[in-house]
């Protein structure tokens, strides 16, 4: 054993591989443990909802729908006021882009497993976030874990970290090439090519050990018969949606930053913010229900499966889903913006669609296409990161019509939302 560590303290090219592996193993078993957590935590405290959770929801009393948010506030609160983590807190891309570029890889193991415990509790009572900005904070603390553990520094250790969000990418949303782009494009990690080969084969070995412990549950969208239009009229589609895709990410981007702003000022103890936040979700989901984590993902589904929803509906939610996940992050709440972005974009695309079949420019059965370019391009906007955007979309989806449609409005997306502002939504928070 010693000799092994030994071996794996020297950051050979050999060792190196065999320390991808490893990370690989932790970020997701992390991943893993995350997702069971979150399982949990919703079993605690909404019970049995049987896949439909909106429903199970609206037949609990006003006082319990409240009630439960507070709660996961105030024990998101209390965790870091026992911990003193501070570490531990925020979204988790931006705090990983601050250890790489400040700290020099370095993250302290602790954060992996506050991490797992507060954002399962935010997610799981009914915040308004999503799970990725969690998870790649806790795959990159493993791998500057594993790191540190052998000695390595520097150059090593940052390539650890970036190995180990990877994994964690790859293994919760099912896409290696994503969590591999990620770190390329997000963290604006540039390896060379043999340490890139590092980051792909820990992002592999993610999914795969990931696929293995969840039985293959990873997040995974079944895209309809795709009917695509003319290519004259796509091009001018994607511009479109591009331009308002980069709009929705700037106004997103900007209602987060004033709620972490306003919070700042609320001169209380973090678990007082972080139940006042927890209260104000509880009162907003009284109205709209929609806004809590585990109903993200099922209302995208009926998006693409083209399920009818009213479109003053779909606006309410568009605009009170920014706001609530403003709440949610700025009190003091655990989770990150992907879930969130992905959501508004899959709201964006299906207005924007069905305003366009209502004008005869779209059949209805184009719909879905636009609600997959939505998606992908609020989210590019926001990261400014359209490879990664399509790339995790494609992936998840296993469609390859929907690559070019996908990316040329990401990077209309992005070019447009960095002439607004340059920085990306994880820089800004970053500071």
């Amino acid at each position: 054993m010693q000799s092994l560590r030994l071996f794996l303290s020297q950051g050979t090219p050999s060792a190196l591989l065999l320390l991808g592996v490893l990370v690989g193993i932790g970020g997701a078993l992390g991943a893993t443990l995350f997702h069971w957590l979150i399982i949990l935590v919703l079993g605690v405290f909404y019970g049995e909802y049987g896949g439909d959770f909106i429903g199970h929801v609206s037949q609990m009393s006003d006082w319990q729908r409240v009630l439960i948010p507070t709660a996961g506030g105030f024990l998101v609160g209390l965790v870091f006021w026992i911990t003193k983590n501070t570490e531990a807190e925020g979204e988790g891309v931006p705090e990983v882009l601050q250890a790489l570029n400040i700290r020099g890889g370095n993250i302290l193991f602790s954060v992996a497993p506050v991490k797992v415990i507060t954002a399962a509790l935010t997610l799981g009572t009914g915040g308004s976030a999503g799970r990725e900005g969690p998870v790649i904070q806790i795959g990159s603390a493993i791998g500057s874990s594993v790191a540190r553990f052998f000695s390595l520094t520097g150059q090593n250790q940052s390539l650890l970290l970036a190995a180990g969000a990877a994994a964690a990418i790859g293994g919760t949303f099912g896409a290696p090439g994503a969590g591999v782009l990620f770190t390329l494009e997000i963290l604006k990690h540039r390896p060379s090519v043999f340490r890139l080969s590092v980051i792909i084969l820990a992002a592999l070995v993610g999914h795969l050990v990931t696929n293995f412990l969840m039985g293959g549950g990873e997040l995974s969208f079944v895209a309809p018969e795709l009917q695509l239009t003319p290519f004259t009229l796509l091009v001018g589609l994607m511009v479109g949606l591009g331009v308002l895709a980069a709009l929705a990410a700037v106004l997103f981007e900007n209602i987060l930053s004033v709620s972490y702003f306003v919070f700042s000022k609320v001169s209380a103890s973090h678990i007082v913010r972080a139940t006042l936040g927890g209260f104000m979700i509880g009162l907003i989901s009284l109205y709209v229900p929609y806004i809590h984590e585990p109903a993200t993902y099922p209302l995208m589904i009926d998006l693409i499966a083209l399920t009818t929803l009213p479109m003053i509906f779909l606006l309410t939610l568009f605009l009170v889903k920014m706001i609530a996940t403003g709440i949610t992050l700025g009190s003091g709440g655990v989770g990150g913006v992907f879930a969130p972005a992905l959501l508004l974009g899959a709201i964006l695309g299906s207005m924007a669609g069905m305003t366009l079949v209502s004008y005869g420019v779209l059949t209805l059965a184009q719909v879905p296409l636009f609600v997959f370019m939505g998606m992908a391009a609020v989210f590019a906007a926001a990261v400014h990161a359209p490879l990664t955007a399509t790339l995790v979309i494609y992936e998840i989806t296993d469609e390859p019509l929907l690559i070019l449609p996908m990316l040329g409005t990401c990077l209309v997306a992005v070019v447009v939302a960095r002439a607004i502002k340059k920085e990306s939504i994880y820089e800004v928070h970053a500071k």
